[in-house]
């Protein structure tokens, strides 16, 4: 099986509403987002070209969002974000979420990115390892940030330098 990142496109709006439909859950995402009726993926918030996306073995299988953290502020040009990073169900544990995220570093860096950084929640100690077996560190932990299921969630910020800082 190989895993292939490239540049999301218009032509993969289908896939990634079922695949955002499908593989989000409480552990790692909001109920009250992934439970909207979604009838397009991309839009003005979300152009095609701020994703990109996996394949194994020709079907798209995940995707990731990568963008400036704070646009338009030129003072943090190098800081960039994942705003999300979802793989279906079936091919976790394939090696798609490392190649994601090994192609949105560099993405970033490529547009003179030096640090990533990204939020998981509290709960979700599978993302959690994988990030930390990457290289992100915890930056902050909001507690209690969030309530899923009845319960208090933390969100922590991890992140990753990706280019010397100086």
């Amino acid at each position: 099986m190989s895993v292939q990142v490239r540049p999301a496109t218009s032509a993969d709006d289908a896939a990634l509403v079922v695949l955002d439909r499908t593989s989000w859950s409480t552990e790692s995402g909001f109920p009250s987002v992934f439970a909207r009726e979604q009838a397009a993926f991309f839009s003005d918030r979300n152009p095609p070209g701020s994703f990109l996306v996996a394949e194994l073995d020709g079907v798209l299988v995940g995707y990731v969002k990568v963008e400036l953290k704070y646009p338009p502020l030129p003072e943090a040009a190098h800081l960039f974000g994942i705003r999300g990073l979802v793989v279906a169900r079936r091919a976790r544990r394939a090696g798609v979420a490392s190649a994601l995220l090994v192609a949105a570093e560099d993405y970033a860096r490529s547009r003179g990115g030096r640090k990533l950084s990204l939020n998981v929640l509290g709960g979700n100690v599978t993302a959690q390892r994988l990030y930390a077996r990457h290289g992100y560190v915890l930056e902050g932990r909001h507690r209690a940030e969030f309530v899923i299921d009845g319960g208090y969630v933390d969100d922590l910020t991890l992140a990753k330098e990706i280019a010397p800082l100086g």
